[in-house]
């Protein structure tokens, strides 16, 4: 079974490393990566496709010409959930706003990331997302 992603970055050499990563995880199903570098085109593609799994940037620059002025992956969050779509997102950072991430949990993010990832975190974050990891039990 394949499991198609969206990433969302600005940084071409983060979008890279990320579609670089998915061809090494070994999660039991082929991975089918779409790439996009903005709030606005983000915001595009999620209404006309649909993912198993969305890796959103937090904080990305608006682009000359962009229709809609979302500048960052939060407000792009808030408009897919709004829409109904409920794929599992995570957050990628380069900063600590701790303020941000609670925010973003709030709205439907199912996790964060941070810059410069680990390659660990990562995988077992993106397993535990798309259901082929270990499950976390509460106590």
């Amino acid at each position: 079974m394949t499991k198609r992603v969206l990433i969302v970055d600005d940084e071409p050499i983060v979008i890279a490393m990320l579609q670089d990563a998915f061809a090494y995880f070994q999660h039991g199903h082929a991975y089918e990566i779409t790439s996009v570098c903005s709030a606005a085109d983000a915001f595009d593609i999620v209404l006309r496709e649909r993912f198993d799994l969305i890796l959103l940037d937090m904080v990305m620059p608006s682009r000359a010409g962009d229709r809609k002025p979302w500048k960052q992956g939060l407000d792009v969050l808030k408009h897919v959930r709004d829409l109904g779509v409920m794929a599992p997102v995570l957050m990628m950072t380069g900063g600590w706003d701790t303020g941000k991430e609670a925010e973003a949990l709030i709205e439907g993010a199912i996790g964060y990331l941070h810059k410069p990832f680990d390659l660990h975190e990562l995988d077992h974050l993106i397993a535990l997302a798309l259901g082929s990891g270990p499950r976390a039990t509460g106590g």
